[in-house]
């Protein structure tokens, strides 16, 4: 019997503080984020939350693994028989879940869905957003209160403007077979938007968005757009090869407007072209399971689906005291 093939997507993750990277903050915020038990983001009957949460060492690579599960509450009030519909209230508990890897040097992320009602990336994203959000509160109150012990003269305002409060985004990688595919069902491609947003201390391999994503940060600039429009439309083989260089790192968001054979409106972004893969997992246990799931990474890095600047010696020194 065949073994189970598990879908792996992956993005870039990308974790701010102002102009300090993930890893600034790491010990004081991010990791207590993902690891605290008592963390849950409650929507309406449905619960976020990591479990599991451990860091791991592969290859000496320093990984950050875990669960992410949706837990929820089903509901019905009818069931069909053989006499027809009939009343029949009842409930039921599911608890879909994830397996996630982010490798930390890098900041990106390998999620894999474990059951079918997974959580998805954008369920990933909000719930790290919002207990970022609750361990920042908890790191300036315990600053201001050792400050207070010392008799120093300090305010919430000040810590909050020296210490910024965290900013997320996570961006999916993408697959140039993907984005050809997508490309090619647009009759009319009218317009391409690039949206540069903040990003982690690394560079893009391409001259072009490097140089406008320097030119971004050198100004100051929170969220920089170029546009590309023709109403008559745009040469899409050009628009292949420029949407494949911009977001092969996961660096820029991009947004394709224009419309089908049949004349409707077609809108596509990262996630229409997002890179998927497979693998077998002998353990779904997430500490066991990382190790493949890096693996594969890996393995996307070398056959050039995936690519990625080496990790900074400033990322690598962070992490000195993580490695086992």
């Amino acid at each position: 019997m065949s073994k189970r093939q598990y879908p792996v997507e992956m993005a870039n993750l990308v974790c701010k503080f102002g102009a300090r990277n993930l890893l600034d903050y790491f010990e004081e915020i991010v990791y207590p984020a993902f690891s605290d038990p008592a963390l849950r983001r409650v929507y309406s009957e449905t619960k976020y939350f990591f479990e599991n949460v451990e860091l791991v060492t592969v290859d000496g690579r320093v990984l950050l693994v875990g669960r992410f599960i949706k837990d929820m509450i089903f509901e019905r009030e009818q069931v069909y028989t053989s006499s027809g519909l009939v009343a029949d209230h009842d409930e039921m508990q599911s608890s879909p879940s994830c397996i996630f890897v982010l490798v930390l040097d890098i900041h990106r992320l390998i999620f894999l869905k474990e059951t079918k009602g997974a959580p998805n990336l954008d369920n990933f994203k909000s719930t790290l957003e919002n207990f970022l959000k609750v361990k920042y509160k908890l790191y300036i109150d315990s600053v201001y209160d050792d400050a207070k012990e010392r008799k120093e003269k300090v305010t919430k305002k000040q810590l909050m403007l020296d210490n910024v409060s965290p900013t997320l985004e996570l961006i999916p990688l993408t697959s140039a077979q993907s984005i050809d595919s997508f490309v090619r069902q647009y009759q009319v491609l009218s317009s391409v938007t690039y949206k540069f947003s903040d990003r982690n201390d690394e560079h893009d391999n391409e001259g072009f968005f490097e140089a406008v994503q320097r030119q971004k940060d050198e100004v100051g600039s929170k969220t920089t757009t170029i546009k590309h429009s023709n109403s008559e439309g745009l040469d899409k083989e050009s628009v292949i090869e420029e949407v494949q260089a911009a977001t092969v790192q996961g660096n820029q968001k991009v947004t394709l407007v224009g419309k089908d054979s049949s004349g409707t409106e077609l809108r596509g972004d990262n996630e229409n072209f997002q890179l998927k893969s497979y693998v077998e997992l002998t353990s779904t246990a997430p500490s066991q399971a990382a190790p493949t799931l890096f693996q594969k990474f890996i393995q996307l890095v070398g056959d050039g689906m995936i690519q990625v600047a080496a990790p900074t010696q400033a990322a690598l020194a962070k992490l000195n005291p993580y490695r086992r």
